[in-house]
């Protein structure tokens, strides 16, 4: 509850502020593709362990902004992924275990542009909090490849997010703009992937996502 407090206060705080200059709200929509770096489960005997992840898949979501200063602005975002969770071993076999999953992101960033604001090409660093809610839709099985070292398990969880990253806008036509985005969204591990006994999960996951868009200005 707390996050969620200090999410809408950063976000009505910073609109607000954005509100007073009076510039044109942007409206985008994004679509692109979505990769993370694995996390490593472990054991007491080096041999009892495996990668914990997600394999690569898609993504689509929306974006809000309005420009601030003349280098800099927010936006927030909303992104829709479908990344099925999976378990490997440490020689580098994929798909040892698979379950379907997707994940919800809202986060708020702030952005600082290389340009001023009536230039059409701008380039941008993006970075700040956020929400994402992991959810997995695989069906439970009696025997999972890997669990006695992981189980993945439908216990989906909310954690925080941190996003960091940065694109470029193009504003085309007076009231329209395309864009490219990358971004890094870090997390703590959901409960969907469930240690065994005696083993530990250790790291972040690092969700990777480059999308492209188009937006309207208004």
């Amino acid at each position: 509850m707390r996050i969620v407090l200090m999410l809408a206060a950063v976000g009505v705080i910073g609109a607000s502020a954005r509100a007073q200059s009076g510039d044109k709200w942007e409206i985008s929509g994004l679509g692109g593709v979505s990769m993370y770096r694995d996390v490593t489960a472990s054991g007491t005997n080096p041999n009892r362990s495996a990668k914990a992840g997600f394999f690569n898949g898609a993504a689509a979501g929306v974006a809000l902004s309005q420009g601030g200063g003349q280098h800099w602005g927010g936006e927030f975002h909303y992104l829709f992924q479908t990344n099925n969770m999976r378990l490997r071993s440490p020689t580098g076999e994929t798909g040892a275990a698979n379950f379907n999953a997707r994940s919800h992101s809202l986060h708020y960033d702030v952005l600082l542009y290389a340009t001023r604001r009536d230039s059409r090409l701008r380039p941008y660093i993006a970075g700040g909090p956020g929400l994402k809610l992991y959810q997995a839709s695989g069906a439970e099985t009696a025997f999972q490849p890997l669990s006695d070292i992981v189980v993945l398990s439908r216990r989906n969880q909310t954690k925080f997010l941190v996003s960091g990253g940065g694109g470029v806008k193009f504003r085309f036509l007076k009231n329209a703009v395309i864009r490219a985005d990358f971004r890094d969204y870090v997390t703590g591990i959901p409960k969907n992937f469930a240690a065994f006994p005696g083993v530990r999960l250790s790291g972040q996951f690092h969700n990777f996502v480059v999308t492209g868009g188009v937006g309207v200005v208004f």
